[in-house]
Parts: structure tokens; C-alpha cells; sequence
């Protein structure tokens, strides 16, 4: 630690903090507009001038200037107060002076500072910049005009983002940010340098002309797209959503947000939001009373009830919160008497209610988020990672370019994270991970790289059986992989001190699942990876709360149908009554044929959800929900944090929150309600080993991340590759990266970016099937046929083609059935 005097008060320090650190941690406020907490200092505006009297009085930045033992610092000295109003002074020459209709007033930093310093004059004079705007996308709109050349959009994108999509052109006057070739902005659109921008030079386009800052109101909640658990503020006016606020101090990712969470929030004010109960009436959906449609649902459910529970099943989307999943849970349970509950298509949790619990004893990841910028070497599975989960994917690139981590990545595609310093790419055949993960067990046990705690534990003996069908000579044909590149991978891994793997899960990815999880975990057991600091397995859940759906058993547990066995009874008859909350299976499970027939072949099928989806509109009762932002509750992250959600608006229309639905529901058939979301949350406490101990109060603003008990077991697993088809492609489905689920196909930014379905192959294989960008393809397997706009690149192997799952025109869903790898043929 470091002692130092900072205007008369004592300070103590950390010795790589930085004077600007030293003082912004006593309280004293030292204005500066190029510096952020997340990025180097840059020491470029000069308005953090101070003086130190060791230096001889000499004026130096704050925020690149090391604090030394016993330094004196004046912060606010007159000739300092000289210094920065010339600062501004210089800065305003050419900055034009359009408060009045500039969209950063209000929130602008230059503004801020020049009415702070009275600057309200200046004695230099010259021509402002003419630089054309920015008009050519559709959520950032940049003005170089009003840029003060603090570098941080640039910085943010470089550093964090690792897109590297501005950088400074020109010298001296002349000097300005700009982007490739000083073209059009045409990048990721995470709108991170808007965030960080202290002036209009980058504003949101969506927000633009809705309103003036001071004018919201800031409510901090969390985002419900993803499972990263990423904290954001809404900016609320009129009970409407009009933006996102940033704010460095929030949330482990320190206020970064992706394209999805940044400009994704259009979807709660939509203009499609359900805002009236509908009833089904002459073969039409009809607007009806809440009484008319819960009367409907409540007279089902009690003949569902009194037959036993077996004829009703429910489906529901892990982005409710966890107080709504337990309602619902008891709903079924002990309402209902059914088991007959699931989410995310049945497959899409395995890796942690089946994988994880049966490996180590809880369905959760053994590691935190934390442990990816503290790990030594990162192995990620799918370089789709970073299309999952992009704050995480920020925090790989930062792990990589700042903690010189070191890369590892199996994919069967390379990905923006393959681009990455010192990154090694081990491209395997689709569908082949388990036997690949299976060959990397294989080497460590034989050539004694396994940890000593190994063979003590459970199964081990079993394992070490199990494997000896995959040497990495008999298996690299399958894998797609050298024998020597697999030994290679093996090695590294297990000799690394520290070693974390990544796994992304989804409905995208069917191939992750159980198996794929338990073949990963022996991995991490093996060499003793596991309960420790920088190491384990992180299991990436897709949606925002898909790690409490896996705390709260939202899945079949006492022998009910999953969600393949509840369509499968609702074509047999089986199942008379389905509940479907929030979830659209039509277009995000496999087989849209298969499920649309379950839909349309179930007697009575009641949707609960914010739109009129394509499995809402085949419903007899359609009951208008709630969005995240109209209600308060709590959602568990990927790194097993319960946070708060907060309710920033009153509920659009008619519509209800989950909570309240689920609770008239549950008391009409005899149960007793927990009142209120404390009382709720308590019981989820009382009932889940993992949230003992924990209430809403102790989680504060930043959450609780619950600890685990590693109970580990080797599972042996059984894997093997893909069987071809002669003259077919394989297709693998996934996540874009603008996109999450389908409830982003209603916020207006990621539709801007990524409008529609698409199907990437190889440049190498579109030359041969003459296929141009752009062109439309007919791509046919043995469920089906769509047609789909080609897009071309470098990034997959020959022979493999990739398309995104979440779209309802042009679906990928009609030609896939489950498998982790679809064979597919394409004709123009």
C-alpha cells in the first residue's frame, strides 16, 4: 500500500493505483473526459491536471501518473482552475455549440464541465469541422464534428470488444476518429462506444429525439436476454422503456453491455405487445375479459385435476423469474398432481439437471464468472461462445489481452474468438466433442498427467475402463483431428496450473447436453480442476434465468413427460390440456412439423405470453404476460448470482404478471399462495440447498452468488461420431450473435443488424454449387426443405454449413429433429 496527500487528506492506496485511482477513492472529484474504469489510461483531454509538489508544482495527468510514497497532490489549485478552463477553451474552437438539439445534452460531459469552469467565452476563434454525419446505419449515428478526441470509442472497441472497428486518421487539425477506409460504422453494433462517448459525437439512434436525459427515470434491474446476468439501468418516461444508461459501476462487467442488451429493449413498449386476454370463438381469437379467459383455464385445469394430473402438461421459458417458476412448479405439482413439466425443448438444461447434478451432485457450474479473467489457459467448446454470451466473451477477450491467458478453442467452426492473440483453433467434425473429450481423458490418464485426487474418487476405475477405446489414434479419424493435435490439446491442458473450460448451452446446441457436460467434467476431475480459483467448468445457459430454472427442478423429476414426451401425448391423446408460458416452440423446437401437428392435435392449448407468437396464435386461450421491466423479482445467472429484478413500468394494457396469473390459477384449485415475493423467495430458500440462507434484502444492489458443495463422480459416457450421408453437408444450428431465443426478433436493434435466417457455407463450397452472397438456396434433409438467403465465408471447414435457429420466416426448425448435426443437401 501507498501513502499520499491528496488536498490536505490522507490517503492510502494500492501502489499500481494511479493519482486519478487515489483521489476518486478519498471522494475528490477530478474531472476528466477520456478516462473510463475499464480501459488503459490514455491521458489524452488534460483536463486531470494536477500538481505534485515533489515534481516542483509541475502540472501532470491524474489518470496515467503512478502514486509514490508520501506524495503531495493539489487538485484545484488556481493555475490548475487556469489550465482547465484553456482546456475547454481549446476544445470548444471547433466543437459546435448545438446543445439545443444535440441528443447527448443533458448527459454530456463537455457541457457539464464548461458550465462547472464558467467558461462562457472563448478567446480563440477559427472554422468548425464540416465532416459528413453518419447516417448510414441504423443505431449509431456519428458526428466527428462533435468529437474531442478522447479516443475511448475507439479504445473500448479495441480493447474490450476486440473489433477494432475505429482508430484515430489523420494528424494534427486534421486529426479524427474514423472507421475502415473512413467508410460507413459497419460492426458488432454492441454500442459500447456509445456508452462511453462524452459528448454527441455517438448517439443512440433508437433513443434519439425521445427524450432529454434529466427528464428519465433510472431503474437498475437486469437483462433478460442471455444467462450472463448482465446489471443494466432503464431509461423510463411516460411508462415507456427509451433506452438503456450507462454506468461504469455496474455489475461485474462494469456497465458493458451487448448489441442485445444495449439496443434490444424495444420489445416491451412494442407496438405487437398482447395488451387483451384472447379467446378462441368460431375458429378466431377474440378479445375477451380476464374473467371470460381465466374461467376458461380454471375450468380445464380442475377436470385436469380431478383426472389425476396425467392428461395436463405445461411448457414454459426459463426467462421468468425464479419466484414465477416456483408458483408454476406448484402449480403443477401440487395443484395439478402432474409431473408433466419442462423448458428450453427438454434437451437444452441436460448439461446441468442431468450432466452436473449427476457429476458433482448440483445442476449448476462449478465455476464462476470470475474465474475467467484468474484462469491460466481457457478451453472453450464452440467458438460460438462469444455469439452466446458476448459480456462473457468481452471477459475472454480480456483474460486473453490483458492477463495473457492463454486460448484454447474446440469448435467445429472458427469464430470471432478464433481471432484472438496467441488463440489456437482445434477444428473438429460435427458432432464429435464427446469422442474428442473422451481422447483428451485418454492421454492424461496414460501418460500420468491425471492429479493424485483422482483415483480416489468415485468411478474412477470405471473411467479409466471406459476410455480405453479412444486413443488418439483410433479416434482422430472421427474427430477430425491429428492424433498429435489432440495429445498436443491433452497436455497443455492438464499441465496448466490453472485451467477453466467454457460450454455453451442452448437450444441451438442439442449436441450439448448430458453427456457432452459429463465428458467435460471428467476432463476437469482428472486433473484436479475443479473447487478451485481459475478453474472447473462454466456451463453457459442460454436464456436469463435457465440457471434457476435448473435450481428450481423446472423438468420432469418423478417420472413425468418431458417436452418431446408431452408433444408426442398431445398427438396420441395422451395429453388433453397444454399450458405453454412464454415459450415458442414452433419456431425454436426442432421438427416444426412435428410440433405445429402437437399444437394443432392437443384439445385445449393455453398460451401465456407478451405477443401473438406463432404458438399463440394456435391457442384457445391467449393470456397477455408481463415483459422483465413490468415486474420485480430475482433471476439466477451463468455464474450462479441471484439477482434483483425491478419493476421500471406499469404493465402495458391488461396484461399480468406471470406471478399474479400463476397465483389466481394455483388458488383456484385449493392451494395455498405465498404472499408476496419475499414470502416466495423464502420458501425457494428454504427448499433449494443452494439458496439456503439467502433474501431479497441480503442481495442488495450487485446479487448474491450462491455457493456450491462438490460432491464429484466420474461418469463414464459413450461417445461417437456422426454418420454421414453420402453426397450430403453437415449443418450444425447455433446462436447469431445479435440474437437470443426469438424474443429478440421484437427489439427493433437486433432486427436492424440481423433480419433474417441465413445459411453460411464455405466459399470453397459455394464455388463449386455456384452460389453467390445474398442468393437464395434451397436446402433440403430428410424432415424437410426451406429456402434461405446464402451467405459466404472463410470460417467454416468444407463440407459444413451453419444457420441461426431463431427466426419464424425461412426456419431452420423445419429441417431439423433434434440431432447435434442435420445432413442436409443445397441446390440453388
Amino acid at each position: 500500500m501507498v501513502n499520499l496527500t491528496i488536498d490536505g487528506k490522507q490517503v492510502t492506496v494500492p501502489k499500481d493505483a494511479t493519482i486519478y485511482d487515489a483521489a476518486k477513492s478519498a471522494g475528490i472529484k477530478i474531472p476528466i473526459l477520456c478516462h473510463d474504469k475499464k480501459l488503459h489510461p490514455f491521458g489524452g483531454c488534460r483536463m486531470c491536471l494536477v500538481e505534485v509538489e515533489q515534481m516542483k508544482g509541475r502540472q501532470i495527468p491524474a489518470c496515467t501518473t503512478p502514486v509514490t510514497e508520501g506524495m503531495i497532490v493539489s487538485t484545484m489549485t488556481p493555475e490548475i482552475v487556469k489550465a482547465r478552463k484553456l482546456v475547454l477553451e481549446l476544445l470548444l474552437l471547433k466543437h459546435p455549440i448545438d446543445c439545443p438539439v444535440c441528443d447527448a445534452a443533458g448527459d454530456c460531459d463537455l457541457q457539464n464541465l464548461t458550465y462547472e469552469y464558467e467558461v462562457n467565452a472563448n478567446r480563440f476563434q477559427d472554422e468548425k469541422f464540416q465532416h459528413k454525419i453518419d447516417y448510414e446505419n441504423p443505431l449509431i449515428e456519428r458526428d466527428m464534428n462533435r468529437c474531442v478526441h478522447c479516443g475511448k470509442c475507439a479504445r473500448i472497441c479495441d480493447e474490450i470488444v476486440s473489433y477494432g472497428a475505429y482508430s484515430f486518421l489523420n494528424r494534427g487539425l486534421e486529426a479524427k476518429i474514423g472507421t475502415e477506409f473512413d467508410g460507413p460504422l459497419n460492426c458488432e453494433f454492441c454500442g459500447s462506444c456509445v456508452s462511453v462517448c462524452p459528448v454527441g459525437a455517438l448517439i443512440s439512434r433508437p433513443f434519439k429525439f425521445k427524450a432529454r436525459w434529466w427528464s428519465l427515470n433510472k431503474v437498475k434491474t437486469v437483462c433478460s436476454y442471455c444467462g450472463t446476468g448482465c446489471q443494466l439501468t432503464l431509461g423510463v418516461k411516460d411508462n415507456k422503456v427509451l433506452t438503456t444508461i450507462y454506468d461504469e459501476n455496474q455489475g461485474f462487467h462494469n456497465g458493458q453491455l451487448c448489441t442485445r442488451g444495449r439496443f434490444g429493449y424495444q420489445f416491451v413498449n412494442s407496438d405487437k405487445r398482447l395488451t387483451t386476454p384472447l379467446v378462441k370463438k368460431n375458429g378466431r381469437l377474440e378479445q375477451a375479459t380476464w374473467d371470460e379467459a381465466l374461467g376458461l383455464v380454471r375450468q380445464r385445469l380442475s377436470e385436469a385435476k380431478i383426472a389425476g394430473g396425467a392428461t395436463v402438461a405445461g411448457l414454459v421459458t426459463p426467462r421468468l423469474t425464479n419466484e414465477e417458476l416456483y408458483l408454476f412448479k406448484k402449480l403443477f405439482g401440487q395443484g395439478l398432481g402432474s409431473d408433466n413439466i419442462d423448458h428450453s425443448a427438454g434437451y437444452a438444461h441436460e448439461a446441468l439437471t442431468a450432466g452436473a447434478a449427476e457429476s458433482l451432485g448440483y445442476p449448476a457450474s462449478p465455476a464462476s464468472i470470475s474465474d475467467i479473467q484468474a484462469t491460466d489457459l481457457l478451453l472453450v467448446v464452440k467458438s460460438d461462445a462469444y455469439e452466446t454470451h458476448p459480456v462473457l466473451g468481452f471477459e475472454v477477450n480480456l483474460g486473453v489481452k490483458r492477463k495473457g491467458v492463454n486460448l484454447r478453442i474446440v469448435s467445429d467452426k472458427k469464430g470471432k474468438l478464433s481471432r484472438l492473440p496467441n488463440a489456437a483453433t482445434y477444428i473438429h467434425r460435427p458432432g464429435s466433442e464427446v469422442v474428442l473429450f473422451n481422447a483428451l481423458a485418454k492421454v492424461i490418464v496414460e501418460e500420468g498427467l491425471a492429479d493424485s485426487t483422482a483415483t480416489s474418487l468415485p468411478g474412477y476405475a470405471e473411467l479409466v475402463q471406459s476410455l480405453s477405446a479412444y486413443a488418439p489414434t483410433a479416434v482422430a479419424g472421427q474427430c477430425g483431428m491429428s492424433a498429435d493435435d489432440i495429445a498436443a490439446l491433452a497436455r497443455e491442458y492438464a499441465k496448466a496450473e490453472k485451467a477453466l473450460i467454457l460450454l455453451p448451452i442452448g437450444i441451438g446446441y442439442p449436441g450439448h447436453g448430458k453427456v457432452l457436460a459429463q465428458s467435460v467434467i471428467n476432463l476437469a476431475l482428472l486433473t484436479g480442476k475443479i473447487g478451485k480459483e481459475g478453474c472447473g467448468v462454466l456451463i453457459m445457459g442460454e436464456k436469463n434465468n435457465s440457471q434457476g430454472a435448473a435450481d428450481l427442478g423446472i423438468h420432469p423429476v418423478a417420472g413425468g413427460r418431458d417436452a418431446a414426451g408431452i408433444l408426442e401425448g398431445c398427438v396420441s391423446g395422451a395429453i388433453k390440456t397444454l399450458y405453454v408460458v412464454g415459450e415458442n416452440p414452433v419456431v425454436s423446437y426442432p421438427n416444426r412439423k412435428k410440433v405445429e401437428s402437437a399444437l394443432d392435435s392437443v384439445e385445449f392449448l393455453v398460451v401465456q405470453d407478451l405477443f401473438l407468437t406463432e404458438t399463440a396464435s394456435k391457442a384457445d386461450v391467449v393470456l397477455p404476460a408481463c415483459s422483465f421491466a413490468e415486474k420485480n423479482g430475482t433471476f439466477t445467472s451463468v455464474g450462479k448470482a441471484v439477482q434483483k429484478v425491478r419493476k421500471a413500468i406499469a404493465p402495458i394494457g391488461m396484461a399480468r404478471s406471470d406471478f399474479e396469473i400463476f397465483s389466481d390459477l394455483y388458488s383456484s384449485l385449493g392451494g395455498e399462495v405465498p404472499k408476496g415475493l419475499d414470502a416466495t423467495f423464502n420458501e425457494i430458500a428454504a427448499e433449494v440447498p443452494s439458496y439456503s440462507g439467502l433474501t431479497l434484502e441480503k442481495l442488495g444492489e450487485n446479487g448474491s452468488v450462491y455457493p456450491v458443495t462438490n460432491k464429484p463422480r466420474f461418469m463414464p459416457v459413450v461417445g461417437s461420431a456422426q454418420e454421414s450421408t453420402a453426397g450430403a453437408m453437415a449443418l450444425v444450428t447455433g446462436s447469431a450473435l445479435n440474437h437470443c431465443g426469438t424474443l429478440s426478433l421484437y427489439g427493433e436493434g437486433p432486427m436492424y443488424v440481423c433480419p433474417e435466417g441465413y445459411i453460411e457455407l464455405n466459399n470453397g463450397d459455394a464455388t463449386k454449387l455456384g452460389v453467390e452472397e445474398g442468393q437464395s438456396v434451397t436446402v433440403r434433409s430428410s424432415v424437410g426443405e426451406v429456402k434461405l438467403k446464402a451467405k459466404v465465408s472463410m470460417r467454416l471447414p468444407a463440407g459444413v454449413v451453419f444457420s441461426p435457429y431463431h427466426f419464424s420466416d425461412m426456419s431452420i426448425n423445419g429441417i431439423t429433429d433434434g440431432a447435434s448435426v442435420t445432413w442436409v443437401t443445397i441446390s440453388k
